[in-house]
């Protein structure tokens, strides 16, 4: 740990290269799409650079680039301009996850982002609740009521597509 006076200083190369994919799967989680969660997810390091100073040390590194990179992919997916656009999918998570754990993971994805994120987080993630009531600033009662709605709204989708 970096001493009050120590700046902790970041290796953007090292960044991108462990958090890229933890990040492009979080907004893939809340946009559903690759064109959206390539803007959010430029969008994140962009503010990274900006807000270097902010950053006190490797834990906050990764927690400050998930709750960034959730609030821009909502930014997005909530813009007047999504809204009135449609656009064409182009399925580039295939080499990552089996067809099985695809599409579970589209099931999350379709959920509400109040839903989706925490589930992401607690089961693809491996976040305690406590870790993602500080990453999203909620109350641990409130993400136990999310994961918990969450897992029913889900359940219920699941039971409905017959799997």
């Amino acid at each position: 740990m970096n001493s009050p006076e120590e700046k902790f200083t970041i290796d953007y190369e090292y960044v991108v290269e462990k958090y890229s994919d933890m990040v492009y799967r979080i907004i893939m989680t809340i946009t559903g799409n690759n064109e959206d969660a390539k803007d959010a997810f430029q969008e994140t390091f962009l503010r990274l650079v900006r807000s270097q100073e902010k950053i006190k040390d490797e834990e906050h590194l990764k927690a400050w680039l998930i709750r960034v990179a959730s609030n821009c992919a909502k930014t997005i997916v909530t813009s007047p301009w999504n809204k009135r656009t449609q656009g064409f999918e182009e399925n580039t998570e295939e080499a990552v996850y089996t067809e099985e754990e695809h599409s579970l993971l589209e099931e999350v994805r379709s959920l509400s982002p109040n839903y989706s994120l925490p589930i992401y987080l607690f089961y693809y993630e491996e976040y305690s609740i406590k870790e993602i009531a500080g990453i999203l600033g909620k109350n641990e009662n409130t993400v136990k009521t999310l994961l918990s709605r969450g897992r029913t709204e889900l359940k219920k989708r699941l039971e409905k597509g017959g799997e």
